[in-house]
């Protein structure tokens, strides 16, 4: 928690935690926009904590992928996209299991007894990906880039839907304090969300940026369905474009994900899936050699 704390007439901001403290000069008087700057002050403060460590996991994979053949390297992505395909797909309740992702995506076997929406949007899901990661780089994600990544995996299971934005107001089911942008909101906010994408400096910190996108476009809940999948595609492909190690947010994990996204969307503080995001992307890629598991809260 960042408190403000006032020694001898001056005014500063503090946060403390692990026995790890950061300290920032705002001035004799509080400023009108103090909680904007409670916020940017926190967001440098964990970047201290994870950007050398998300540093040495990218040289790492850059290095590790730098020679590999592009026939290993096939194999590596169908591989990661029949898992992400299997816990994407569970997360939004599909009924099919990790044992039926894998007959129906390397076999072509159609899993007995088992919904045909699931079957299909299984499949799309999966050929979308790989078709993805094996195409030339986007030199940028557009609005239009979504509506089709939407309609390709939504086309014969959600008539009408597919490639469209929403018409009616949407909410969390679980937490009635959450509501998305109204529909009249829905293109202002993706213009905006579009504008912030595709200025990005590659310089800075690609998975931090493909977290954020991913936070981004499932807060303004763009589609009527679908928007978790569809974010979680744009977060990957950021990290595929930028040359990260690709991120797999198990179902398992599940409560803890949306957990944290719940508390960034009430608090209206990307902060909060920011901690989670990169605390366990760095464990997912940690080896014991070159960092130690982050304990920040």
């Amino acid at each position: 928690m960042v408190i403000i704390v006032n020694e001898r007439g001056f005014n500063y901001l503090r946060h403390n935690i692990q026995g790890k403290e950061k300290r920032k000069y705002i001035g004799k008087t509080i400023p009108r926009n103090i909680e904007n700057l409670k916020k940017e002050f926190l967001l440098e403060f964990y970047r201290e904590q994870w950007n050398d460590i998300i540093q040495k996991i990218v040289k790492r994979y850059k290095k590790k992928v730098k020679d590999r053949p592009h026939s290993i390297q096939l194999k590596n992505f169908q591989s990661f996209g029949i898992t992400f395909t299997y816990n994407t797909q569970r997360m939004e309740g599909s009924t099919l299991s990790q044992s039926d992702t894998k007959d129906l995506l390397v076999h072509g076997v159609t899993p007995a007894k088992k919904s045909k929406i699931d079957t299909i949007e299984t499949q799309k899901h999966y050929d979308l990906f790989i078709k993805l990661v094996t195409s030339r780089k986007l030199s940028k994600i557009t609005k239009d880039t979504i509506l089709q990544w939407h309609k390709e995996i939504f086309d014969q299971t959600k008539i009408g839907e597919a490639g469209n934005t929403r018409t009616h107001r949407v909410g969390v089911i679980t937490n009635q304090s959450i509501e998305f942008v109204s529909v009249q909101e829905i293109p202002k906010k993706l213009n905006e969300f579009f504008d912030w994408l595709n200025k990005y400096d590659p310089k800075k910190n690609s998975v931090e940026f493909a977290a954020r996108a991913h936070y981004k476009l499932v807060s303004i809940h763009p589609f009527a369905d679908g928007n978790g999948r569809i974010s979680r595609l744009v977060m990957n492909y950021i990290l595929f474009k930028y040359d990260c190690p690709l991120m797999l947010i198990k179902n398992n994990d599940r409560r803890s994900y949306f957990k944290s996204l719940e508390k960034s969307q009430i608090k209206n503080d990307e902060i909060y899936f920011l901690k989670w995001f990169m605390k366990y992307y760095i464990k997912s890629n940690k080896l014991p050699s070159l960092v130690a598991e982050p304990h920040w809260i």
